[in-house]
């Protein structure tokens, strides 16, 4: 096997907005259930589902908390389809204990939040 490899620097970009940049759509709810096997692998759902999540940049990578998570997020943005990113309120994890196993369903609460056209 013959591997290349080619140095990268990384790039850190940054956009600051202010509240006259963004237009308020609306407050939304998405509600997402997974299955886990032995605890922590993920069986059955809904795969490779990302929500654009506004938050501290240090925090807005869910893909760690769980499959669940993550599609109870991407469900609450595209029921706004006008909607470029949600910014998370809170929400509610209901597990289900079973045998070799556990059932999570995600419930959360986000205000959605479109980009201004045009805004300087």
């Amino acid at each position: 096997m013959n591997y290349k490899a080619v140095p990268v620097a990384t790039l850190d970009a940054r956009v600051n907005f202010t509240t006259n940049d963004l237009e308020y759509i609306g407050e939304v709810k998405g509600t997402a259930t997974q299955s886990y096997l032995l605890g922590f692998i993920p069986v059955g759902g809904r795969r490779y589902y990302y929500a654009n999540v506004g938050l501290n940049p240090g925090l807005t990578n869910f893909r760690f908390r769980g499959r669940a998570f993550n599609n109870a997020y991407y469900d609450a943005l595209q029921s706004k389809p006008d909607a470029d990113f949600v910014l998370p309120l809170g929400f509610t994890e209901q597990v289900d204990r079973m045998f070799l196993g556990r059932k999570v369903t995600i419930n959360v609460k986000a205000k959605a939040f479109k980009l201004k056209e045009g805004s300087k």
